[in-house]
């Protein structure tokens, strides 16, 4: 075999070697994940079309915890997490959960008395594999407390370019 043939033979070992090992085209470590599922509700009544995020959590040395999953609540309230697939679930582990107002044309006309912040945890949860996970989010309304720091930061995100921010 001759230096061209085998470089050849070299490239296709190697381009076939990849295909098999799995490039990912995102550039994420997937990490395994479980059915999650639920509802949210603001005292005691379902909040619709909220969006729910469930944020992996270190709970080692390791600092790598795995990919935010997010989920969309139906006009009932219900939701199902999607991380790397649609509606796959959520990271295996521990989670913080925050909950915030609808996205894009849901937005429109939604009230809500609860607490809908996304600095706000609403809730810790174990996302537990080979099982199907439903959580039922119980959302408060807001303590005057909350409501001046919801105000404050609503603030800061309305500061104009070149604007001293008092607080």
């Amino acid at each position: 075999m001759n230096h061209r043939s085998t470089i050849g033979l070299l490239t296709l070992v190697l381009g076939i070697s990849i295909l098999f090992t799995g490039c990912r085209n995102d550039g994420l470590t997937k990490f395994g994940v479980a059915k999650t599922r639920g509802r949210v509700l603001c005292e005691g009544k379902p909040v619709p079309f909220a969006t729910v995020f469930f944020e992996p959590k270190q709970v080692t040395k390791n600092a790598t915890v795995g990919k935010q999953g997010i989920g969309m609540a139906d006009k009932d309230g219900n939701f199902t997490i999607t991380t790397y697939d649609t509606n796959d679930g959520a990271v295996i582990g521990k989670h913080s959960v925050k909950v915030i107002e609808p996205l894009g044309d849901n937005r429109k006309g939604f009230t809500c008395e609860c607490l809908l912040l996304e600095s706000t945890v609403v809730m810790e949860v174990d996302i537990v594999a080979g099982q199907d996970n439903n959580v039922e989010i119980a959302l408060g309304k807001p303590t005057p407390e909350q409501l001046a720091a919801a105000k404050k930061a609503a603030a800061k995100k309305h500061v104009h370019p070149g604007k001293e921010d008092d607080g």
